[in-house]
């Protein structure tokens, strides 16, 4: 570990420098050469700290170096030449007038969202605002009155101000919830300044001597300033987000307790300038009464609170709770249907949060809460449950599900943020009638299974709840887990099988090479086909694995092949997830090595989607390609079909979809596809051909290779040459 620098070693030096300064300031007998040290230590630290920390905000240390300064120069100075020690005092004074004005700007230029004035009630509002104004006339008419006296001290006037100050700065500490240690300690340095400037002020000498008592708490509010300057924290210490983050609604009326006893505070000051008890007693009662009444408005302001989600001010799981409860207490005596619960999921704020950032997604949230509020209106009660989730509870007159939908979706949705702009949002639905005895647990897993049922059918649906929906979904549900034990390797899970399907020359009719197809061998379920669960295994983002256990094992079969002398190939197909997978390359590598395969007896099928970026898997299946594996575009013709495959991937064979290849298929679409092919330098192999006028009418327009039932059905690997013979 490197010895730290000389430039690291100041602030602990200045440091130790206060705290002995602090200590030899309680004794008499170096109480004045200790005060005088630790104000020249104060008024240099917020430079070090500068210069250490690099502070975002540059000038409020700036202004509290100048307020420290003047404030060294009248400590010290003051004795000797009084009237310019209290000019530098002032100085130092408005300097501090200054930063506590820049403090609370911050606040009052918050933005609403920032300040949360939603949250506050007008009246809890008015209540701290009276207060204030309050205390700041009792102490401005304590000044005019002491300052009129001709018996008040010439500096007696400054200790009510003082009083004010201090309980406005305390007050402003205790409302904020994001203060750093830095800012902390510098609000208690001029804290203790201020106690000692009305304590001072009041004697009738504003500069005490050195070796005064009340010096002491002169050094104490100057080590606080030193520490505070010197704390790597300062360098946020006056950020704006720092300054503005207020406490709950609840944990402000703390900020009442610093105003409170001004009244008292004011009446102990000099009497010279003492106003009548009746006003002290007066305003103590008004302001008491302002607490409570604060309080109460932040009691009730918390209890509202817990009933709803702080982001969107929609009703949260409590505020549910309590709609779901008043709807079945009020439904009509012996009514069948009292209302309906709608469990709501946006399907593209994945898709906003990735692409616009995290607070664009909560723009988002927002403008669904309003937009879903405004369809349902007085009709039920609009809530969000969590993420992107809301729900619904709807009274018999409310519109359809299908239509609030609609409404709050149909048109784009405007989003503030760092780039506004609109937006249009998809939403899908899942409802469940309710009845008198209905339970809401019970009725939001009903809902959530019409959800589901939504999403897997046609996003953006409203649907509703079927019993025969929680078969189904519960069923997917435990497929699901039961992949997720296989891809683990777990045996009760049962396992993959594959089978082969021939891939013949229409010329020749001899086995090129054959296709590997998946099944599985579920132990309770029997042996399951791909479209059963390859879909899941997509959604779960276990696709990949399934296609690598696959290659896997299909490379092991084409090796045995090649080791018997046969010359064959063997297509595996890659789903959405291994085109997206970063190690796709790596994974086949690993393959060919394991089993011994040579490169160009591997087929990789691909298939087109919609869904898939430009660039997923280009890099890795043209790495492939160069090492000699053979790429197939599977399926051409049929779903998403776009040319621009054909140029971006390094395909070799175009495999014709048997919609194009049955009966139906017009000769001049089969003729073009194969001139494309062949300008394009790839070969064609037509899928499903059946029967012999299939065979011999694709053959006539030079297709090279035919893949069907003609030929043989899909069958494990030792049945091949069985089949072959047959």
């Amino acid at each position: 570990m490197s010895a730290p620098t000389s430039r690291s070693r100041v602030p602990d030096v200045l440091t130790v420098g206060a705290v002995a300064a602090l200590v030899l300031a309680f004794l008499p007998a170096t109480r004045s050469a200790a005060v005088v040290a630790i104000s020249l230590l104060a008024t240099l630290a917020p430079l070090v700290g500068c210069l250490l920390h690099r502070p975002a905000r540059l000038l409020p240390w700036v202004v509290a170096t100048g307020m420290l300064t003047g404030w060294t120069l009248s400590i010290t100075f003051g004795a000797r030449w009084p009237v310019l020690g209290e000019y530098a005092q002032d100085l130092g004074t408005l300097f501090g007038v200054g930063l506590v004005l820049y403090m609370f700007t911050q606040h009052v230029r918050s933005r609403p969202v920032d300040r949360r004035t939603h949250e506050r009630a007008v009246w809890g509002r008015r209540a701290d605002q009276v207060t204030l104004v309050l205390l700041i006339g009792l102490a401005s008419a304590q000044v005019l009155t002491t300052a009129r006296a001709a018996s008040a001290p010439a500096s007696a006037y400054w200790a009510p101000l003082d009083v004010l100050m201090i309980a406005v700065v305390l007050r402003f500490a205790f409302s904020r919830a994001g203060l750093t240690p830095s800012i902390r300690l510098f609000i208690a340095g001029c804290v203790a300044a201020g106690i000692y400037d009305a304590a001072a002020s009041t004697t009738g000498i504003r500069l005490q001597p050195l070796d005064s008592v009340l010096s002491v708490i002169w050094a104490v509010s100057m080590a606080c300033m030193v520490v505070a300057a010197l704390h790597p924290s300062m360098a946020v210490a006056f950020r704006s987000s720092a300054l503005r983050r207020l406490r709950p609604e609840s944990g402000r009326v703390l900020g009442l307790m610093a105003l409170a006893p001004v009244p008292l505070a004011l009446a102990v000051l000099h009497p010279s300038g003492r106003l009548p008890w009746l006003v002290y007693l007066a305003t103590a009662c008004v302001v008491a009464t302002l607490a409570i009444v604060r309080g109460a408005q932040a009691l009730l302001s918390s209890e509202g609170h817990a009933g709803r989600d702080p982001l969107t001010g929609l009703a949260n799981r409590r505020g549910l709770q309590i709609a779901f409860d008043e709807l079945l207490l009020t439904a009509r005596p012996g009514a069948d249907h009292v209302g309906r619960l709608a469990l709501l999921d946006l399907d593209d704020f994945k898709d906003v949060n990735d692409t616009h950032g995290h607070e664009a997604g909560d723009h988002l949230l927002i403008a669904v809460g309003e937009r879903l509020s405004a369809a349902v209106g007085d009709t039920g009660t609009v809530a969000r449950s969590g993420g992107d989730e809301f729900v619904l509870v709807l009274r018999p007159d409310a519109p359809a599900v299908a239509d609030i939908v609609t409404a709050a979706f149909g048109a784009p949705l405007a989003l503030r943020g760092p780039l506004p702009h609109s937006s249009l949002v998809r939403c899908s639905a899942g409802w469940v009638p309710l009845t008198a005895a209905s339970q809401l647990p019970l009725a939001l897993a009903d809902a959530d299974i019409a959800l589901y049922v939504s999403k897997g059918s046609r996003r953006g649906a409203a649907t509703e709840f079927a019993p025969a929906q929680r078969d189904e979904v519960l069923g997917q549900i435990g497929l699901s887990d039961d992949l997720r034990r296989l891809i683990a390797g777990d045996g009760d899970a049962g396992e993959l099988l594959l089978v082969f399907q021939p891939l013949v020359d229409l010329r020749t009719r001899l086995v090129l090479g054959c296709e590997a197809l998946v099944r599985w061998q579920h132990p309770t379920r029997g042996l399951l086909g791909p479209d059963t669960f390859l879909p899941v295994a997509e959604a779960q983002g276990h696709g990949a694995a399934v296609d690598t256990l696959v290659l896997r094992q299909a490379c092991q079969v084409a090796a045995r092949w090649a080791e018997q002398g046969l010359d064959r190939t063997v297509s595996v197909n890659l789903g959405r997830s291994s085109m997206t997978e970063p190690d796709l390359a790596d994974q086949v590598r690993d393959a060919l090595a394991c089993s011994g395969l040579a490169p160009h007896r591997l087929h990789l099928e691909i298939t087109e989607h919609d869904q898939l970026s430009v660039d997923a898997g280009v890099d890795a299946l043209r790495q492939l390609a160069d090492l000699g594996v053979a790429i197939s575009l599977d399926d051409f013709g049929t779903g998403y079909t776009s040319l621009a495959y054909l140029q971006r991937y390094p395909i070799t064979l175009l495999k014709l979809d048997r919609s194009i290849t049955g009966a139906d298929a017009g000769d001049d679409l089969i003729a073009g596809i194969t001139s494309l092919a062949g300008i394009l330098g790839m070969a064609v192999l037509a899928e499903g051909i059946e029967t012999e006028e299939q065979h011999a009418r694709l053959a006539a327009f030079g297709i090279d290779a035919g893949q069907g039932w003609l030929y043989g059905r899909p069958v494990p690997a030792d049945q091949l040459d069985v089949l072959q013979a047959t």
